[in-house]
């Protein structure tokens, strides 16, 4: 599946476009009378982009899959520590370009059994212990 954005062999697969990503959290801030605080782009190891949002005094990050329209809002103090959260205002806004992926999902335990990761993802798997859907999608595996 190469969800992780690691692969056994060599993938051609293009990049979400990020400048779309940054126009759409100007327009969600907007929209919901908010500020954008930072745009960051997918740097190695990470394999996300980020939007950080200032929204009624909270800070609200967006991430965005560097290869696959996967989307999803969480606090984040830093790379290893995420917590995935529902903001239905936001995910209206991200839905037509996106699949928001919900909380529920994301904060689900992992159980490797149950997707369709290449090899060398379970090796990164079994290597780095993700706690949970998300932490697999949106990695800092290298």
């Amino acid at each position: 599946m190469n969800i992780t954005g690691l692969s056994n062999r060599k993938l051609v697969i293009q990049p979400m476009d990020g400048q779309l990503f940054r126009r759409l959290g100007y327009e969600i801030a907007r929209k919901v009378n908010g500020k954008v605080l930072e745009w960051l782009p997918p740097r190695y190891p990470l394999n996300y982009f980020r939007l950080v949002l200032l929204i009624d005094g909270k800070i609200v990050s967006i991430l965005l899959h560097e290869y696959f329209p996967y989307a999803a809002i969480v606090s984040y103090k830093d790379e290893l520590q995420m917590n995935f959260y529902d903001y239905e205002e936001v995910e209206f806004e991200l839905a037509p370009y996106y699949t928001v992926l919900k909380a529920a999902f994301l904060n689900e335990p992992f159980n490797p059994k149950a997707h369709d990761l290449s090899e060398i993802e379970l090796r990164n798997v079994k290597h780095w212990r993700p706690k949970n859907n998300g932490e697999v999608i949106f990695n800092c595996w290298d």
